[in-house]
């Protein structure tokens, strides 16, 4: 494109002045204002109708992104849980709670329990990690957790997640949250950051307790609709 060299050079511009603030170990999308559509515009007078089009649609399917790792991959919906011996009983009710909103969608199913190596798994578990400060602000890291794919081939062929999900208790009041739970043990079943402030998989935290449609979109074609 004839503006792509000149576009490059005002995004780093105002880069500097954007922050984003992370929910977990995954960095926050940066959010550009309406500046850059305005300058690009002068360039090219049809990128703004563009630019809108393509955000419709992109509203209209509002898709939770799924972890690359657990794409196209062959998932049990049933998961068995158990937390480390360090896990105190606060952080264990937010992960119970976190278990009960992912159970009540019908598309997976948590238990209680270590299972196989043949099966899919859950480790909570919690730690403390204390982040650096910058000119006086502190980027907190509520918690981290992903999937952990283990795959098998051949004769006696499986495919299984062992994920984890922890939360960062050196900052108990912004960590042993329900909300961040749900984050992290979405990431553990295999979604990833979403744009959209009503996801629960936004990077930042919002309080969200409820999946949104994107979400379940999501869990679904991971999983199918949870009727096996």
């Amino acid at each position: 494109m004839r503006y792509q060299g000149w576009l490059t050079w005002v995004t780093l511009g105002l880069a500097v002045a954007f922050v984003p603030m992370a929910v977990d170990s995954k960095p926050a999308p940066i959010q550009f204002g309406s500046q850059i559509n305005q300058l690009v515009e002068r360039v090219d007078p049809n990128f703004n109708k563009t630019t809108q089009q393509t955000q419709q649609r992109a509203i209209s399917t509002n898709e939770t992104p799924i972890e690359s790792i657990v794409q196209n991959r062959q998932l049990s919906r049933t998961y068995y849980y158990h937390f480390d011996t360090n896990v105190s009983a606060s952080a264990k009710a937010v992960f119970e709670n976190a278990v009960a909103v992912y159970n009540q969608t019908g598309i997976v199913k948590l238990v209680p329990g270590t299972g196989t190596d043949r099966q899919n798994s859950i480790t909570f578990f919690v730690y403390s990690k204390q982040m650096p400060s910058s000119g006086g602000t502190t980027m907190i890291e509520s918690g981290h957790g992903g999937p952990q794919i283990i795959q098998q081939t051949g004769w006696n062929a499986y495919t299984a997640n062992h994920a984890r999900a922890g939360l960062n208790v050196y900052y108990p009041a912004a960590a042993i949250r329900k909300s961040v739970a749900i984050h992290e043990l979405g990431h553990a079943l295999g979604l990833d950051h979403s744009r959209y402030r009503n996801s629960v998989m936004y990077p930042v935290d919002q309080g969200n307790t409820a999946l949104s449609a994107g979400d379940i979109n999501a869990l679904k074609t991971i999983y199918g609709t949870g009727a096996k």
